[in-house]
């Protein structure tokens, strides 16, 4: 009894070390000092943030002007010293581009091409990039990006909108991991976008995520308060993006996140809307939403609890990561079970593949398409045999939407420069 009683305190502070270690190894990881270069976040009509992080405490501030009156040049700066630094610059105008430079003395910042834009209210034609599982600084990375900058000639200000959807920084989404993964290989991106991202399983594993990025609590980019950080909206001319925390958020049908999206979605005047979170309602990719268990469970409960939303609300197009692949429906209401219970009489609005009708007034079950584009870093295998998903692809690549107020327009863009898929709904 002795031996066993000393085994047994033995491998009781064994895990209490370990319990110990690993907690200060997160910690650590998340909030690890290192410094960063500016970094534009919450923009709206008539605000902008920038962050960014110096090796020395010292007062950081901006000089800016809009593009019709670069000569005149405004001047905000911070109040108090630090190496962590947050700068709102309020009173700007909407659907403006401006100029800015970021001033610090210990930290040498790269000036060139700076610009930001406030969110447009009226705009014929907006383009977004999305892009979902780009944590990983590989070859393919670089090669979906270059083919989006050629897809718009290299010229920034043709995209509107750039939109992450997950897994932003591999392995454990740390703070060194997010330097390397999204902070030096989009690094002329970020000079000019703001970085608008939902939360994967992979940035989950560390805090850093929602200590790196800041989102509108209280409606100030759009849409109803949340007053959480971890779901929000983003009203531009022609759209109403809705971003979700499928990872950590509670997922159930009468929680929290549920209630403020009906809420959310009833408010809504514009003409199109977008939701965006990581785990797809559907997939045959490397993940599999026919598994229950797979993911925690989580795109199950996706699929019960919240496409009867997306459904009632007349949301048009739902985009997930998480799955290494691309994959598409065609516009579909009222299945949330799995393949088993699908019927293509009773769950597919059109049968065609690649032009899609809508009524302009909000109709409930009028179609809700889905896309899995969790394939922006790299590309595994899958089945693709689920019949809600008729369209699937293992190659990397991103999505751009082309959006004005009567069409949206989507092409899956791959990492060689090819169009894989496309289709474009029109509202009448």
């Amino acid at each position: 009894m002795k031996i066993a009683k000393k085994i047994a305190l033995a491998l009781l502070l064994i895990a209490s070390l370990y319990g110990t270690g690993r907690f200060a190894m997160v910690a650590y990881d998340s909030y690890v000092f290192l410094p960063r270069q500016p970094y534009l976040q919450m923009q709206t009509q008539n605000s902008i943030t920038l962050k960014w992080q110096t090796p020395k405490e010292e007062i950081g501030s901006v000089d800016y002007a809009d593009s019709l009156h670069p000569r005149d040049v405004l001047h905000v700066s911070e109040k108090k010293a630090s190496r962590y630094h947050f700068l709102s610059i309020e009173g700007l105008k909407p659907d403006t581009s401006y100029f800015y430079r970021v001033n610090a003395s210990s930290l040498k910042i790269d000036n060139t091409e700076r610009v930001f834009c406030t969110l447009n209210t009226k705009k014929d034609l907006e383009r977004v990039w999305l892009v979902g599982d780009t944590g990983e600084d590989s070859d393919k990375q670089k090669y979906v990006y270059s083919q989006m900058l050629k897809y718009i000639d290299n010229n920034l200000s043709k995209i509107d909108m750039w939109v992450m959807l997950g897994d932003n920084a591999y392995t454990s989404g740390t703070q060194k991991q997010f330097n390397k993964d999204l902070f030096n290989p989009y690094k002329e991106l970020i000079k000019q976008k703001n970085i608008w991202a939902v939360i994967g399983n992979h940035d989950a594993r560390r805090w850093a995520f929602y200590d790196i990025f800041d989102f509108p609590t209280k409606g100030e980019s759009g849409g109803a308060a949340s007053k959480s950080e971890k779901y929000y909206s983003i009203d531009e001319a022609n759209f109403h993006l809705v971003m979700l925390d499928s990872e950590t958020e509670d997922r159930s049908a009468n929680g929290k996140m549920a209630q403020w999206l009906k809420k959310d979605l009833a408010a809504n005047k514009k003409n199109w809307t977008i939701v965006a979170f990581h785990h797809p309602p559907y997939t045959d990719g490397s993940h599999k939403s026919n598994n229950p268990k797979d993911s925690g469970g989580r795109m199950k409960e996706m699929r019960e609890n919240f496409i009867p939303i997306f459904d009632k609300y007349d949301v048009d197009l739902v985009i997930s990561g998480h799955s290494h692949v691309y994959e598409r429906s065609r516009p579909m209401l009222n299945h949330t079970g799995d393949s088993k219970g699908f019927n293509e009489a009773l769950h597919v609005k059109e049968m065609n593949l690649q032009s899609y009708m809508k009524p302009l007034a909000k109709t409930p079950n009028s179609g809700v398409i889905y896309i899995v584009n969790g394939s922006g870093s790299k590309a595994d295998s899958g089945d693709f045999k689920i019949p809600e998903l008729p369209i699937g692809y293992s190659v990397s690549g991103s999505v751009i939407l082309e959006v004005t107020p009567t069409s949206l327009s989507e092409k899956f863009l791959s990492d060689r420069g090819e169009i894989k898929d496309s289709f474009t709904i029109t509202k009448h």
